[in-house]
């Protein structure tokens, strides 16, 4: 299998967010491509943005839990990467444009093929859902410990995709209620485990000021707001803690996983 392209996701007027990538890339001789990110805001009528469904989120999340345009348009361009994947027919590294790669990038590229042909999905990043999250132990490829995480990963700072999988979350995303790292964490569901290497390759870079995460207004839950809120995080808790308990016994019985 030949390596994979790395796709880097920037918006076009971000020129030092680019030009801190191309440095990072150009050190280590890699080929990338930028990938012009949708910009929400910019864009509020994206024909994507059509699969959202705000009307159930506010039912499952409560009042004032609506999706902002900025969301939208990171879930459009990861939506678009997963296009590309599966139209090329190959896997792709997906980077964000505040992706700080580590000393270990180069050897999880050259073991990239090795990955692709086992998982299809991989996290390159830290699960940071659970602070020191140990993980499940699949095997060992090359330097990395291969670990399958309880919970997933908070984020999309950078992953290896394959297109079975990119195929499958876009089948899975026909319809938009949660954030792209959230529905691409919501494995009991698609079925795409949430696989991640120890050590990892990359962190994000703090020193960019996010165009996504904005601190939260600080806004009173009403208590129904607070109930919705509950009562889909436990169900959501439930299912997960079942599929992974199933994951567990297939693994210690010697099975493998179930996964894209």
């Amino acid at each position: 299998m030949s390596l994979p392209s790395i796709d880097i996701i920037s918006l076009r007027e971000a020129h030092d967010r680019r030009a801190f990538m191309h440095e990072q890339m150009q050190s280590l001789g890699l080929a990338y491509t930028f990938f012009d990110a949708v910009h929400g805001t910019q864009n509020p009528d994206h024909a994507l943005f059509k699969k959202y469904n705000d009307a159930r989120r506010l039912r499952l999340r409560g009042t004032g839990s609506s999706l902002r345009l900025s969301q939208l348009g990171c879930f459009a361009s990861h939506y678009l990467m997963w296009e590309r994947c599966v139209q090329g027919g190959e896997p792709i590294i997906v980077l964000e444009d505040d992706a700080l790669l580590t000393p270990l990038f180069m050897s999880f590229y050259a073991h990239a093929g090795q990955f692709a042909q086992h998982y299809g999905l991989v996290w390159l990043q830290p699960s940071r859902k659970v602070q020191n999250q140990a993980g499940l132990v699949l095997e060992q490829i090359g330097p990395f410990t291969v670990k399958k995480f309880a919970k997933g990963f908070s984020g999309t700072t950078g992953y290896l995709i394959t297109p079975r999988a990119a195929q499958a979350l876009l089948d899975y995303a026909a319809e938009w209620v949660y954030p792209v790292d959230n529905t691409m964490d919501r494995f009991y569901e698609h079925g795409i485990e949430a696989i991640g290497v120890d050590p990892v390759c990359l962190a994000q870079d703090d020193d960019f000021e996010s165009f996504i995460n904005v601190a939260d207004s600080g806004r009173q839950r009403s208590a129904s707001d607070s109930w919705r809120r509950e009562t889909a995080n436990l169900w959501d808790n439930l299912r997960r803690m079942t599929h992974n308990v199933g994951v567990w016994v297939r693994v210690k019985r010697g099975a493998g996983l179930d996964n894209i």
